[in-house]
């Protein structure tokens, strides 16, 4: 039997500048509100355009929660209704540069996604069973749980290259703001993923198997 995985999780609000305040930049680097910018947790970071930027790119550098350098290329979004959001997750921002002048303003923050880091499993361990326990702490939010194939720490090349998540089809019985589930197929890793709302999750999880440490 593994060893419990134990780690809490809050997501704060949505904040569309936190990262460059407005602004109407040319080809080159956006000026961001500090260097580098660190938000609450790591999460994804979205790009919110005042107009159609959809024919240009933005490389989004800085890095996890685990210090680990991360950098995403993103096509730009179509005002701020539709923003161009990362698949990366970010902690700390350090540039964003893009490849060509905006057609109007843009504004640099984060929007009501972010995953916590990918938790690697014993893929030796004998069954590959693993449980989950998450509780709802405080606020409000729906969340996912996602497993990969790929090992996030050996990925080819550098850049915008992330593992492949999947998510399980309503894995989740709730009761009380709680949250049970197991995975039952043999997975590489796992990582919890808010998609709304803001609120403090605590995750709970535990591996089966005689080949487990």
């Amino acid at each position: 039997m593994g060893q419990p995985n134990v780690f809490t999780r809050l997501l704060t609000a949505l904040n569309t500048t936190v990262i460059a305040a407005s602004q109407s930049p040319g080809t080159g680097t956006i000026t961001l509100v500090s260097t580098p910018v660190t938000l609450d947790t790591q999460r994804r970071v979205a790009i919110y355009s005042g107009g159609n930027d959809t024919a240009i790119t933005f490389t989004i550098i800085g890095t996890n929660q685990s210090g680990a350098s991360v950098q995403d290329t993103i096509t730009g979004g179509n005002t701020t209704a539709t923003p161009a959001v990362s698949n990366q997750d970010f902690l700390t921002v350090s540039s964003i540069l893009h490849s060509g002048t905006v057609t109007s303003t843009l504004t640099a923050g984060t929007g009501s996604t972010g995953s916590s880091l990918w938790q690697i499993v014993n893929w030796n361990a004998t069954p590959s069973n693993i449980g989950f326990f998450i509780e709802q702490r405080a606020g409000a939010n729906t969340f996912a749980l996602e497993g990969t194939l790929d090992d996030p720490n050996i990925l080819p090349g550098t850049g915008g290259l992330n593992a492949a998540g999947l998510t399980y089809p309503s894995p989740f019985t709730m009761a009380s703001n709680t949250g049970t589930a197991t995975i039952t197929m043999p997975i590489v890793a796992w990582r919890l993923t808010t998609n709304t709302g803001t609120g403090t999750l605590v995750v709970r999880a535990l591996q089966a198997g005689l080949g487990s440490p």
